[in-house]
């Protein structure tokens, strides 16, 4: 919390000090009768107000922060590209299955610790199971507008000049999760090594919830079992509403009630539900997904200060 707090402090006399360039006279400077005027700093230079664990760019050094930053259901992600061009892309979950991305290249200053763009295409997604793509509609593609980092890191602000999307949000880098953007630059083969190695970490579904492995697993397989058993009345203790019943929203007990009615799971389904076993599942920003998408779970309490809390957000392959 002290590091976040330094560095909005740090954010804002950045803002204020290229203001006062344009306005403030120069040290040395003469008044009216001729007299030299000094500068003084108004916070005297002392060991208790230097700051630590604090890394200054220089002009033209390399862009250095990769990573997820997420405010609500929104993230963003850069990636350093060619010399000071850096790939970003923007995502903001609808629904478990439908989103709004951007994605965009843009120019990194490393002086002022921002990234201007002029490319940003938008679309609508929508998803099947996993990260295969049903449908998109392109919405435009010649966005423009800046990102702007706090000194560490940690936090960075997005002015979206084609709609203000971000209105006024401060995104919060996920340390952990930033690593992401350095296993996709890793080959097919050293992804499979990857995977291999964090089956036994605790923080392996850290993309969608702060759960732990053991216990999302632990849930998982009991949501299988009550699945495969067909005992809807059992696995309402999963379901937060409104929650999707094979393309139905039901927005209360009530109405889950009466859209799961007499509702058996079809043989595709059961097929895949069974061979499912609960580990190493598939998970992305929407959520967690098993067998072939059957069951989707959700963490509402994600950037919350409430306890991580997964619930069923979509049952599907019954009829």
């Amino acid at each position: 919390m002290k590091k976040k707090l330094i560095s909005a402090v740090l954010s804002a006399c950045t803002l204020l000090s290229m203001t006062a360039c344009s306005t403030s006279a120069p040290a040395g400077a003469s008044d009216d009768n001729g007299n030299t005027k000094t500068q003084e700093s108004e916070l005297p230079v002392s060991e208790d107000n230097l700051m630590t664990d604090v890394s200054l760019s220089a002009p033209g050094e390399p862009f250095k922060f990769e990573g997820k930053y997420y405010s609500d259901r929104c993230y963003i992600s850069f990636e350093k590209g060619e010399g000071d061009k850096v790939n970003i892309k923007a995502g903001w979950s609808g629904s478990y299955n439908e989103a709004e991305e951007w994605t965009m290249t843009g120019t990194y200053d490393s002086a002022s610790y921002c990234i201007e763009y002029t490319d940003c295409v938008k679309k609508d997604v929508v998803y099947k199971a996993a990260d295969e793509v049903e449908k998109e509609d392109t919405i435009y593609s010649d966005g423009t507008g800046t990102f702007l980092f706090s000194i560490s890191g940690d936090s960075v602000t997005w002015t979206d000049k084609k709609e203000d999307v971000a209105n006024g949000k401060i995104f919060q880098l996920d340390k952990d999760s930033s690593t992401a953007v350095a296993e996709e630059k890793n080959t097919a083969a050293d992804k499979d090594a990857n995977t291999a190695a964090d089956a036994g970490d605790k923080d392996f579904y850290r993309v969608f919830t702060y759960m732990d492995k053991a216990s999302v697993e632990k849930i998982a397989a009991e949501v299988r079992e009550l699945y495969l058993a067909e005992d809807w009345e059992g696995i309402k203790k999963y379901v937060k509403y409104p929650v999707n019943v094979c393309g139905v929203t039901a927005e209360n007990e009530a109405e889950f009630d009466k859209a799961i009615k007499g509702k058996k799971v079809t043989a595709e389904d059961r097929k895949a539900m069974e061979d499912e076993n609960c580990k190493d599942m598939f998970s992305n920003s929407h959520g967690l997904c098993f067998g072939s998408g059957e069951i989707w779970m959700q963490d509402s309490s994600a950037l919350t200060d409430q306890d991580p809390e997964i619930h069923i957000i979509t049952i599907s392959g019954i009829g």
